[in-house]
């Protein structure tokens, strides 16, 4: 009798099972609906299948860009949210065109993620934002008047018009900020970004500037750069309390 055959099925069985579980099973992203203000809103997100289920995970909520959905950014985040063991979560707009803060404000966002929350526990002193050119404008207003729920928030490729500095006087906290931005971006004036990072500071907020060399702006380009780059500048920080904080109300 040929005993290799038998030898080798039982030797890749044991590595199997010494695999982590996240090798072994491949996550993807889910659809979420729920009724908010007596409209249904939907949205995407990813748990680590690998996860204890009794154990709170850091979240990422993700903001896609005009235009975009929210399968398009959760499906450039979902790989690197799996290997890293966190939550990412992708709400829609409710008008494709653009974010509104009078309906896709702090209330609905924190919603979101409580309906998440029900699924999966969050660790809300580690529920980041990151967003993607318009959406990465709209998560750098949230990050200031919203700043007493989000740990910390960054962008790519996006710049916030200095009228909206007025924001800053009606932060709660002052959270850290991220802007990643390519050195070739015909959209984003490497002058005006650092006068952004230098009004930001000036204000009090923690500020870093990722200027990414050869890069045209193209976020499809540098995602791994950006989203590694994130994530690291992101578990640099946590709120002081694990509550969920109030939801803000949006700016008139």
């Amino acid at each position: 009798m040929n005993r290799a055959p038998i030898l080798i099925s039982c030797i890749l069985l044991f590595l199997l099972a010494a695999l982590p579980a996240s090798a072994k099973t491949k996550d993807k992203p889910e659809h979420g609906s729920f009724t908010f203000s007596g409209q249904k809103r939907d949205y995407s997100y990813q748990i680590p299948s690998a996860a204890d289920p009794n154990k709170p995970l850091p979240a990422v909520v993700l903001l896609h860009e005009q235009g975009g959905w929210a399968s398009d950014i959760i499906g450039a985040w979902k790989g690197f949210a799996s290997q890293q063991g966190f939550i990412i979560i992708a709400p829609e707009s409710l008008h494709n065109t653009l974010w509104d803060s009078q309906v896709d404000g702090p209330p609905y966002l924190h919603a979101v993620v409580d309906e998440v929350a029900k699924i999966h526990p969050i660790d809300y002193s580690r529920v980041y934002l990151f967003g993607v050119t318009s959406g990465g404008v709209y998560a750098t207003a949230l990050g200031i008047y919203d700043a007493g729920y989000w740990a910390a928030t960054a962008v790519h490729a996006a710049i916030m018009d200095p009228s909206n500095y007025s924001l800053f006087a009606h932060a709660p906290r002052k959270e850290p900020f991220e802007d990643w931005v390519g050195d070739q971006d015909a959209d984003h004036d490497l002058r005006m970004m650092a006068n952004e990072h230098d009004a930001f500071v000036k204000a009090g907020f923690p500020f870093e500037l990722k200027i990414i060399p050869n890069s045209s702006g193209t976020y499809n380009n540098v995602v791994d750069q950006v989203n590694e780059g994130s994530w690291k500048f992101f578990t640099k920080y946590h709120l002081d309390t694990a509550a969920p904080a109030a939801a803000a109300a949006a700016p008139k």
